[in-house]
């Protein structure tokens, strides 16, 4: 079989920013947030294009999860702004926003829900995307994938495609050094859930195992490192490759089963997604090692790079899911949704469609082992009162 490996350019470490003067181009689109405008890390994205004679126009639409409509609001501002440049300022909404409204910008016709894999876009041909990131976990920056929601249902919809890959991704640490602790801590806990998946995914490969290998080391070392000091520049700065390093990995191999969980989390019980994610990940490893002894080998070493002693094996793969509860009660995440004070009565209300929605995401195909409805619907059953997998 032929595979390929792909990534956008990657400038990184202190004063990466500086890149942007090399661009060439007339018109820049800065695809942003509130917050991160009020924060003023768009002007100063803006400030260096016009001193290089740019026009350059800032739109702070993007709100969490984002919708198709706001995308499409974005793809319309775009189109009467006529921008050669598109540059995603922000965490994985923002960067999901702007490449999914740059499919629309280049080609009004997409149907977003039903974009594939095998779809020819036609990206590239008004203009190129530059991400610079501000958080260190979704790896966006350096993905073919992109998350969105349904207006209708609220449910989260995740594709990807080749043509999808930013030109540039800008790892600079000063746009991450604001980062509050909790987001510091569950979008770091998003990039180990990548490069976890990264490694066990059955489209897995030598590859992507390289970069899955060394993001979660970096994790473990450089994430309570991180929560602990959050101005420390060295400490970011380790945390954006680690997390560029997993959003290479999955891009080349693609996620599994804590992704299909997290996303219906997300859709259903509005939990944010990094946490999601996190959270999870212990549980679909006790899951997937029970059934494979080779997946179970994965795991082990995995879990041997974070110091986890033992025989390679079931049981050493149950100790790197402890190992990873043990990093989340470190930086002060939830391990469950009785501990994120999700109520009862919520999520049994909610889990039918947790189900449903979990059940249709396409990452639940790249899982190393099967799962049923019933099977999901045990799954959330344990994530909701923190009980370790046993079947």
């Amino acid at each position: 079989m032929v595979w390929w490996f792909s990534t956008p350019r990657v400038v990184f470490g202190e004063d990466a920013l500086s890149e942007i003067e090399l661009l060439e181009g007339k018109k820049a689109f800065i695809v942003t947030d509130k917050v991160i405008n009020q924060l003023g890390l768009a002007e100063k994205v803006c400030r260096i294009l016009t001193d290089n004679l740019w026009s350059a126009a800032i739109w702070d639409g993007t709100t969490p999860d984002p919708k198709v409509s706001t995308v499409k609001e974005a793809a319309t501002a775009m189109r009467h702004f006529g921008a050669d440049t598109i540059i995603a300022v922000g965490g994985g909404s923002v960067i999901d926003t702007a490449k999914a409204a740059w499919t629309l910008y280049e080609n009004p016709s997409i149907d977003l829900p039903a974009l594939s894999p095998f779809d020819k876009i036609g990206l590239r041909q008004k203009a190129k995307l530059i991400c610079i990131p501000t958080t260190a976990g979704t790896g966006s920056e350096a993905t073919k994938a992109i998350v969105i929601r349904e207006d209708e249902t609220g449910r989260k919809f995740a594709t990807s495609n080749d043509e999808l890959f930013p030109d540039i991704a800008i790892l600079d640490p000063e746009f991450v050094v604001g980062l509050p602790k909790d987001l510091t801590a569950y979008t770091g806990l998003d990039a180990l859930t990548h490069a976890v998946e990264g490694y066990v995914s059955v489209w897995k490969n030598d590859f992507s195992d390289g970069c899955s290998l060394n993001a979660v080391k970096m994790v473990f070392e450089w994430l309570p490192k991180s929560v602990a000091d959050l101005s420390n520049l060295e400490y970011r700065e380790k945390m954006q490759i680690a997390a560029c390093l997993a959003g290479m990995s999955f891009a080349n191999s693609q996620v599994a089963l804590a992704h299909s969980l997290g996303h219906s989390m997300g859709s259903v019980l509005r939990t944010q997604h990094g946490l999601s994610v996190g959270m999870v990940l212990p549980y679909t490893i006790e899951y997937n090692a029970r059934e494979s002894k080779e997946v179970a080998m994965l795991y082990s070493d995995l879990a041997s790079i974070v110091g986890v002693k033992g025989a390679a094996g079931t049981k050493k793969a149950m100790n790197f899911a402890l190992a990873i509860r043990d990093l989340m009660e470190e930086v002060g995440a939830p391990r469950s949704l009785k501990e994120a004070k999700v109520k009862r009565s919520d999520f049994k209300q909610g889990l039918d469609q947790l189900v449903e929605f979990a059940m249709m995401d396409s990452s639940i195909t790249m899982n190393p082992r099967n799962i049923d409805s019933e099977g999901i619907r045990r799954m959330y059953e344990y994530i909701y009162s923190g009980d370790i997998i046993d079947f």
